[in-house]
């Protein structure tokens, strides 16, 4: 074998003994939030903010069907209907 590919070879190696290391050295923190919003494990606070979210938005939905009417649905004027 040349020694140019023994060299490579070797820092091959070497590369995949650090990333090795750094696996076992710094593991994967599941209670962090990926580039989506999402978390494998949430914790407590994170579940309690969740929850206030939904609570508002359900709050804010049922005053703007309140606001709407009844069905919350809106009829749409024509072009040569007048406006109010």
């Amino acid at each position: 074998m040349p020694i140019m590919h023994r060299l490579a070879c070797l820092r091959d190696d070497v590369i995949f003994f650090i990333f090795l290391y750094q696996r076992y050295k710094y593991k994967v923190d599941y209670t962090r939030v990926n580039e989506f919003g999402q978390c494998e494990r949430p914790t407590e606070e994170m579940l309690s903010e969740i929850e206030e979210t939904q609570t508002e938005v359900a709050e804010a939905n049922q005053t703007v069907t309140e606001v709407s009417g009844s069905n919350g649905v809106r009829k749409r004027r024509g072009a040569r209907e007048k406006r109010d």
